[in-house]
């Protein structure tokens, strides 16, 4: 499995979820009542679940991305969440995360948001890796 990969969807029984490490993304991941955390990058708030660390790394990935600073709010944010269809979105314990690291983060948007900040976590990545290669080219 490539970090930031979506994982399947549960409901595919041909397909398994790999194993998630992070004993507190898994609690997290597995709570129906916990509170979303909350990613604010450009114009969009998106509703996250995962444990801090986790969230953190997929937030900086995320930051690759705008020229603006990327933020987790661990509070709903004053202006609470501008898409309907986002702030509407359920949280499902079975949900599809993406895979940061060892751990794991659901994205829960719509499916157009979700896709955009899936889009930006994996440009993130790539613009990571490309950082990261350049610099240990020159050392």
């Amino acid at each position: 499995m490539v970090p930031g990969e979506p994982l399947q969807d549960p409901s595919d029984k041909h397909e398994e979820y790999p194993p998630i490490q992070c004993d507190a993304c898994r609690s997290a991941l597995e709570s129906p009542d916990g509170m979303p955390s909350f990613l604010l990058i450009d114009q969009l708030t998106v509703p996250l679940v995962g444990c801090t660390d986790h969230l953190k790394q997929f937030k900086s990935v995320c930051g690759y991305t705008t020229t603006a600073t990327a933020e987790i709010l661990n509070h709903r944010p004053a202006g609470g969440v501008s898409c309907p269809s986002c702030h509407l979105a359920p949280y499902n314990p079975q949900q599809p995360v993406i895979q940061v690291q060892d751990g794991a983060v659901a994205v829960l948007a719509c499916p157009e948001h979700q896709s955009e900040i899936i889009t930006r976590f994996h440009a993130g990545l790539d613009t990571q890796q490309r950082l990261t290669a350049q610099f240990d080219a020159s050392s």
